[in-house]
């Protein structure tokens, strides 16, 4: 197991069939990693194979000068290792450990060939630790290959690998008419992915599974699908698609040409041809596995790499995966501000639990403890104004274990529950195609909530010994017990009870008790 006690480095190389990638990650002194630096360069290996199946080098040589400079990227950011795989494209062709000799030798790095049950795998352990999810399908549809993964209980089940996927199946199948595909191939690939699909029963026997998708094509999708509903969230990690959906673009795309694509909002250039049989072996897997819906995930074999290089393989898999996220974020935090952010989820849910209406709701403290422990986060990015940052940090990038809609309510949660109160319309006007109906109102009393607890902690030195909070009906006895003055605390809380008994519909009886200095 890697020793991540310290903040290390480790640049991920991953030698696909559409495209080469590197991503240096840095881990955090606890928990947590970031993204230093991503390179990406267009490849399309799967292309160069000849009917025979042989890679030729001289072709091949085109992507040495790229891997010498991912290597010299690498080295800039003074990573401790270097991991480099080469997937479907070099693994399926007949001479494809010359090749990756040859690579080798060429660029001085270690390149190793990954078995597809392996890229299936480093696939799984990307998914699950970034989405809180027990069981599903995970589709990775590649340029030269498509993996399909069952998981459950968090467990990797069974793993696949075909040869087919969005860049030879173009070849294959695609490039007539200027780009425009006619019945006769779209019955093609699909009877080709059926029969393929046939050999493995396990893949139709969990109906009702939700299908965790991969790669560039679920995401590209994604993309117009967003653009197309005007979503209000820039997110495409854990974005989520009906069967309808899909369907959709699979009428559409086939007919046009790779001009009319190029016109499509959000679909990117370099894919307009590609898309096609990519879109085809989503939708006939899909059908075939009947599955409940799509979900698209950011994350895949490189953060699966990263996972393991940095907790060892024998505990590549988080427990929890949104504890993981938050307590990677705190540990960025100055130590203080650690201690005050904890003690204000403490006496959140404390008063949550008090007000009587939460007991049966796991779901609502969820949200309010992630939004206290997070609700600081724009500091990151300027002390002042910090509630703008933190709305924008929280709504533009992914939380692992938030869905969507819950990472919008956590946004708002934590800014209604720092001083910046937001003005009403905004919430449900800005994200009303995310939020549902009585979230409005969710907000406003979590927030409420959350900003008195913080209100009890204002100095960031825990005054608050002991906080007793009792309901009966409409009354609310709260009783705060501090080991010091704790003036600064006291005004707070005043104010901030206002807002509580507003949201609340609630009368509260406040005792302070405060150590006076004689």
């Amino acid at each position: 197991m890697h020793n991540s006690s310290k903040q290390s480095r480790v640049g991920i190389m991953d030698i696909g069939s559409n495209s080469i990638r590197l991503v240096i990650y840095e881990n955090g002194s606890g928990m947590g990693f970031k993204v230093l630096k991503e390179c990406r360069e267009s490849a399309r290996l799967s292309a160069i194979v000849t009917p025979e199946g042989v890679m030729p080098l001289e072709s091949v040589s085109q992507i040495v000068p790229v891997l010498r400079q991912f290597a010299e990227v690498s080295r800039a950011y003074e990573v401790s290792e270097i991991r480099a795989v080469a997937t479907a494209a070099i693994r399926n062709a007949v001479n494809g450990e010359q090749v990756i000799q040859y690579l080798n030798q060429e660029t001085g790095l270690a390149i190793e060939l990954l078995p597809g049950e392996m890229e299936g795998h480093y696939g799984f352990l990307g998914v699950v630790n970034r989405i809180d999810i027990r069981d599903g399908f995970i589709i990775d549809i590649g340029g030269g290959s498509t993996e399909i993964t069952l998981f459950q209980e968090r467990k990797r089940i069974s793993s696949v690998s075909f040869p087919f996927g969005a860049v030879n199946m173009n070849v294959r199948f695609g490039g007539k008419q200027e780009g425009r595909w006619d019945e006769k191939a779209i019955s093609g690939l699909e009877t080709m992915v059926m029969k393929a699909a046939n050999e493995h029963p396990w893949i139709s026997q969990h109906p009702g599974l939700p299908m965790v998708g991969l790669g560039g094509t679920i995401r590209a999708i994604g993309k117009m699908h967003q653009r197309k509903r005007k979503y209000s969230m820039e997110q495409i990690h854990q974005y989520q698609l009906q069967a309808e959906d899909t369907d959709y673009y699979y009428q559409q795309l086939p007919s046009m040409t790779n001009e009319e694509r190029k016109r499509i909002a959000g679909l990117s250039k370099n894919r307009t041809d590609i898309i096609v049989p990519g879109t085809i072996i989503l939708r006939t897997l899909f059908r075939h596995m009947q599955c409940a819906h799509y979900v698209i995930s950011g994350s895949g074999l490189r953060d699966g790499l990263y996972f393991e290089w940095e907790r060892g393989k024998e505990h590549a898999v988080l427990d929890d995966v949104l504890e993981y996220e938050i307590e990677s974020v705190l540990d960025s935090e100055p130590l203080p501000r650690q201690r005050h952010l904890r003690q204000v989820a403490d006496l959140s849910v404390q008063l949550y639990q008090a007000l009587g209406e939460g007991l049966d709701d796991p779901w609502n403290v969820k949200l309010l403890r992630t939004a206290a422990l997070l609700h600081q986060v724009g500091m990151k990015v300027s002390y002042h104004d910090y509630e703008e940052h933190t709305r924008y940090l929280l709504t533009t990038r992914a939380l692992a274990g938030l869905d969507h809609r819950e990472t919008v309510l956590v946004a708002f949660i934590a800014i209604f529950g720092s001083k910046g109160k937001i003005k009403k319309r905004r919430i449900s006007v800005e994200y009303a195609d995310i939020l549902h109906p009585n979230d409005e109102e969710r907000i406003r009393r979590l927030g409420a909530l959350l900003q008195l607890a913080a209100s009890m902690d204002t100095s960031e030195t825990q005054p608050v010994e002991r906080m007793q909070a009792v309901r009966k009906g409409r009354d609310f006895e709260l009783t705060i017990q501090c080991r010091t003055e704790a003036s600064m605390e006291v005004v707070e809380i005043t104010e901030a009870v206002k807002d509580l008994e507003k949201e609340w519909d609630v009368r509260v009886r406040l005792v302070v008790r405060t150590v006076s200095r004689s």
